[in-house]
């Protein structure tokens, strides 16, 4: 899990752009210290934390919410916590204290995007906005996954944790990736989306450099390409990076279904109206943790 000594201004940050209210709950972790594990109550289970790939620890809490966990649970970590785990998504991570290098197939395919005419655009301005909803809603129609909002998107944008890459040729936006401030020191890759025609362009490897350098830039020292699912062709890609592969497992107090596991319903979302995935898709991406 990711390990915070003060975590009011996360709480803080979670509650304002989920509008969920984070508890604490005292947890055994390290040497038998009693830290903090921030939970969220989705329906009658409380998650550490939903939406994001790993909980989060705070090691100075100033309070307890709680006297001890709750009875229904999932702990998010990188080790499992109980026999029942979901255990299909991996991360991957760079440690950016260690003077990363790329290997020289991912510096190539950097300068042949650069070379195809890719520029990249960064910020939080609203014809951005405009432009990352645009390329990120129809990836995921194609791909058959519900949308966040886009009202979600600017209220993740104004708390100053979230910060918008857009790739452009001829002035057209064809790709579109954000980076999620998780701490001071650890920044994740949250949305990520290009279209499948422009592909061609490599155009997936100069978000990822941009994002990388923006990190750098701002000091992390962990650069997350954020959770995917093991063996799939996201996995693949993130491989050529050889970032460290992190094994993330979703534990739970008992036996649970999840909506994951029912590819019917991502095969029947392709199938929707491109508009009218937009007006609801919203709506199962906020019930999707």
């Amino acid at each position: 899990m990711i390990e915070v000594e003060n975590a009011s201004s996360l709480i803080e940050q979670f509650e304002k752009i989920y509008k969920r209210k984070v508890y604490r709950f005292p947890f055994n972790f390290i040497d038998k210290s009693e830290f903090a594990l921030l939970m969220v109550k989705c329906n009658n289970t409380y998650i550490s934390l939903p939406y994001l790939s790993q909980g989060i620890i705070e090691t100075n809490p100033p309070k307890f919410d709680f006297q001890s966990l709750s009875n229904n649970w999932q702990i998010r970590d990188t080790v499992a916590h109980s026999d029942f785990i979901y255990s299909d998504k991996v991360n991957f991570e760079i440690d950016l204290q260690q003077g990363y290098n790329y290997t020289s197939d991912i510096r190539r395919k950097i300068r042949k995007a650069q070379l195809n005419g890719v520029i990249i655009k960064q910020g939080v301005d609203k014809n951005l906005i405009n432009d990352f909803y645009k390329v990120y809603t129809k990836r995921m129609h194609q791909k058959g996954v519900p949308a966040i909002y886009k009202r979600h998107l600017i209220k993740k944008v104004e708390s100053n944790s979230t910060i918008l890459f857009v790739a452009y040729k001829d002035n057209k936006p064809i790709g579109s990736a954000s980076i999620d401030k998780i701490t001071d020191s650890y920044f994740e890759n949250n949305l990520f989306a290009t279209l499948s025609s422009a592909n061609k362009y490599y155009i997936s490897y100069l978000l990822h450099y941009s994002m990388i350098n923006y990190c750098k830039e701002n000091n992390a020292k962990t650069y997350s390409f954020g959770r995917c699912t093991k063996d799939s062709s996201v996995y693949s890609f993130k491989k050529h990076f050889k970032a460290k592969e992190i094994p993330l497992y979703w534990s739970s107090s008992h036996k649970t279904n999840s909506i994951r596991n029912n590819k019917w319903f991502f095969s029947l979302w392709k199938n929707l109206p491109y508009k009218l995935s937009i007006l609801i898709g919203g709506l199962i991406h906020e019930r999707i943790y």
